[in-house]
């Protein structure tokens, strides 16, 4: 089949969940023997610093070549999406309506690529360009939600995306097939268009093999948004000093974008900032066990699965389970209580059997949800 996704997130450098999991997609289409193509949806910013934009823009279309193509949105357009957004602030409870952040033109765009590669199935990213299925013609339309947004910031604490129930029920009702990231949403979603099929694809991740290394080592990887930030505090703060106390020698490794916001925190011994990782084996091989201290946020526990597929022993806070896959059966520690991890880390560093036992829980699990993921992406191209 041909496939066209579109989205106004662009794929490169896959350095957030909302890109990882579109190239999750890729990944598992091309798998099952499908031709993707990539409509990127650009908007650069008008007061923003535009360098991460155009460097995002033209390593999305490095990696897609002959395959990627590109939608600029006009000035006038983002102009009358900030008045937009000004006044649901003060009028709407910063609830956006169904198409105000839909572009002119864009069903144009895509009708004229079909016209010309004749696809069988286009994807959309996000609740906002579901316009789009009402003026195209390709057979099979999909939205992948990437979240439940609706009421999100009561959720989170954040108007991001935010819009109400009755919002996102006509959105998910343009929509035939819906992929959700977590049971949950799954579910949800099917309530709000029941008409609609709906799949639960949580992204699938390869098991890596790794060594026992046998230190009192912890790792952390991730990005640097404002729950990731309150999730690293809460640790450092919490749990990171009752483990110094057990192990003076244990030290935790922080990757990735986070690293930013250690200097904040003052100087804490132990901890060790890596910066941003570009090789993700290496750095996961530095120790046994990896955390997930996140007790905020919404979408996939990209982190948690992560950590799983890299054959660590994980520790999380419980939020950092919700929504993944066979929760029960997932090889993790959780608690939100500082003195259970101090006691789940006793009883591992101190007898090491445990390491064997939990690795090979890793690749059981793993190999289950992709097997579970793959039977989703075949029931959706075979509807």
């Amino acid at each position: 089949m041909k496939i066209l996704i579109v989205s106004d997130c662009p794929t490169h450098p896959t350095d957030a969940g909302n890109r990882w999991w579109i190239m999750a997609q890729v990944k598992m289409l091309k798998q099952l023997g499908n031709e993707i193509h990539f409509l990127y949806v650009n908007e650069m910013p008008i007061k923003q610093d535009a360098s991460p934009y155009v460097e995002a823009l033209e390593k999305t279309r490095l990696y897609w070549g002959n395959y990627f193509h590109l939608f600029s949105i006009g000035k006038c357009f983002k102009i009358k999406k900030l008045i937009v957004k000004y006044l649901r602030k003060f009028f709407c409870k910063n609830h956006w309506g169904i198409d105000d952040q839909y572009p002119n033109g864009l069903d144009e765009k895509v009708n004229e690529l079909d016209k010309k590669y004749h696809f069988d199935v286009c994807i959309i990213n996000y609740y906002y360009l579901s316009k789009l299925f009402k003026r195209i013609s390709i057979p099979k339309k999909a939205i992948a939600t990437h979240d439940a947004f609706a009421y999100k910031n009561l959720k989170i604490g954040h108007p991001i995306l935010c819009i109400t129930a009755e919002t996102e029920a006509k959105a998910m009702q343009r929509c035939p097939h819906i992929f959700a990231l977590q049971e949950q949403e799954a579910a949800y979603f099917q309530i709000l268009s029941p008409n609609s099929k709906v799949y639960n694809l949580f992204g699938n991740f390869e098991y890596h093999s790794q060594p026992i290394i046998g230190n009192h080592k912890l790792l952390f990887l991730s990005g640097n948004n404002e729950f990731n930030q309150n999730g690293i505090k809460w640790f450092l703060t919490e749990v990171f000093p009752f483990i110094r106390n057990s192990f003076p020698d244990a030290e935790l490794f922080v990757g990735g974008g986070i690293c930013k916001v250690l200097p904040s925190l003052g100087d804490i011994k132990g901890v060790k900032a890596f910066g941003y990782v570009d090789n993700l084996e290496n750095f996961y091989k530095l120790a046994d066990v990896a955390i997930n201290p996140v007790y905020q946020g919404t979408g996939l526990k990209i982190k948690t699965f992560e950590a799983i597929s890299y054959d660590k022993v994980t520790i999380v806070h419980p939020h950092s389970m919700d929504g993944i896959y066979d929760k029960d059966k997932a090889p993790l520690f959780a608690s939100e209580r500082p003195e259970k991890w101090v006691e789940y880390l006793q009883g591992l560093w101190n007898e090491p059997s445990k390491l064997v036992s939990i690795k090979n829980k890793n690749k059981e699990y793993l190999a289950k949800m992709n097997s579970f993921i793959l039977s989703e992406y075949q029931r959706f191209l075979n509807s």
